[in-house]
């Protein structure tokens, strides 16, 4: 009786201690997550140094570029009436109008810049704008030919960052070379820019074509106005990720790893304003499209999202551990549980500071193999056959892999981290299930 007393005491006492020991992992796996949160924080302080660098470099070369135009803008004399049909006050008034066909083809060539170990996307492009303007129809508008002021008429082009422009830049106007002066006061069109002012030329002589050519440098995108009554827009570039932005989407596309071609076509239909209006009725500046230059996912970014998942990382190999105690009566220190779970917040940190010299997929082999190899040596010293070492290290290698997938899948990642979580509870049930938690 009294040793049957005596082994069930022994029984309840290892239950006991098991327990207590599920609550120390615990508690480990807690605190870590205080220095995972320090190394989110470092991670976020370096990327705002990275864009800080960037957005010197970009100020320094020129900023994102938007064009504008051309735009026909015409004053005209607005006259007041009393009561009794008197004129009273006349008024300097603008009319605006677009040209009925705008063709645009530009051709991007990325550049990147380095300033310290920071990495920049500039741009040089060279754009050739070509269309047709109509003789403008003032009776649609309900101004009286005779008050136009065909004088001071201008053609506006708006630029978004005037040191962009690298060459002068010329209106070919039924094929007359007319230069554009620097300066372009219009809110409605853009806030800076350059205008050609037209001589006084007779109605029937106005309509024409024109051409203007653009050597404009400029980071991180490229965007223009679709202001013809058919616009369409073809751009092509060594850029092999481009974000297509904006109001309207490239009716046809290709990308490859030689770069990208895209066309637009868009119809005046398709925007918020007409082809003509005058005073401040309307403005173009709410309609432009492009390309951005962009990294689908920088290096910063993914090791953020990496570090969000250490808790899941360090969960798996403490299982892994505290199953292998269970199973093999081999005891873990929780010390030792410890240095293993910071030796997997080594990794993050070693995959931050590589990836800002190698890129980040590199970085996440180099990183992951140095922590495995790591806790595979640390671990034989005090597991006492290599096999179990090898099973904790492969089970550490499953979860840095399973999450360097998800980094991948961007789009998939929740589906595919959902599954996977579940298929890995799924196999520890299915391997435990032998196991005798209380042998009573």
């Amino acid at each position: 009786m009294e040793t049957k007393k005596f082994f069930q005491d022994k029984q309840r006492s290892a239950n006991g201690q098991i327990t207590l020991k599920v609550f120390i992992i615990g508690a480990i796996a807690i605190a870590l997550l205080i220095p995972k949160f320090m190394i989110l924080g470092l991670i976020h302080e370096r990327q705002i140094t990275a864009e800080t660098t960037q957005k010197d470099v970009m100020q320094n070369w020129s900023l994102p570029q938007t064009v504008r135009g051309p735009v026909l803008s015409i004053p005209y004399t607005e006259r007041y009436l009393n009561k009794a049909g008197e004129e009273i006050q006349e008024e300097i008034r603008t009319c605006y109008f677009l040209p009925e066909t705008l063709n645009i083809e530009s051709t991007v060539s990325p550049e990147k810049r380095k300033r310290s170990i920071y990495e920049t996307v500039v741009f040089t492009s060279d754009i050739k704008i070509t269309g047709r303007f109509e003789m403008p129809d003032f009776e649609t508008l309900k101004i009286s030919p005779k008050d136009v002021l065909w004088d001071k008429a201008k053609i506006l082009l708006s630029v978004s960052d005037l040191r962009g422009i690298n060459d002068n830049i010329s209106l070919l106007w039924n094929g007359k070379s007319f230069p554009f002066l620097p300066g372009m006061e219009n809110l409605l069109v853009g806030q800076n820019g350059i205008s050609l002012p037209l001589p006084l030329l007779p109605d029937d002589d106005f309509q024409g074509t024109f051409q203007i050519n653009l050597n404009l440098k400029g980071s991180e995108s490229l965007n223009f106005a679709p202001l013809g009554e058919t616009t369409e827009v073809t751009m092509q570039s060594e850029w092999n990720d481009p974000g297509f932005e904006g109001n309207f989407l490239p009716a046809e596309y290709t990308i490859d790893k030689n770069g990208f071609k895209a066309r637009w076509k868009i119809l005046n239909f398709n925007r918020n304003y007409p082809q003509e209006w005058k005073n401040d009725e309307y403005r173009v500046t709410g309609s432009d499209f492009g390309v951005k230059l962009v990294t689908m996912a920088d290096h910063y970014q993914k090791s953020s999202r990496s570090a969000k998942y250490a808790i899941l990382v360090i969960l798996f190999t403490f299982l892994a551990f505290f199953l292998n105690e269970v199973i093999t009566k081999q005891k873990v220190h929780p010390f030792q549980y410890i240095l293993v779970g910071f030796s997997i917040l080594i990794f993050y940190l070693l995959l931050l500071s590589v990836s800002e010299q190698l890129g980040f997929n590199l970085a996440y082999l180099i990183s992951a193999s140095a922590v495995v190899i790591m806790v595979f040596a640390y671990s034989r010293t005090f597991l006492k056959k290599w096999i179990h070492s090898a099973i904790q290290t492969l089970i550490l290698t499953f979860s840095f892999g399973f999450i360097f997938v998800l980094m991948q899948l961007e789009s998939y990642a929740l589906l595919a981290g959902s599954i996977g979580l579940f298929c890995v509870l799924g196999l520890t049930m299915f391997f435990t299930r032998k196991i005798k938690w209380y042998n009573d």
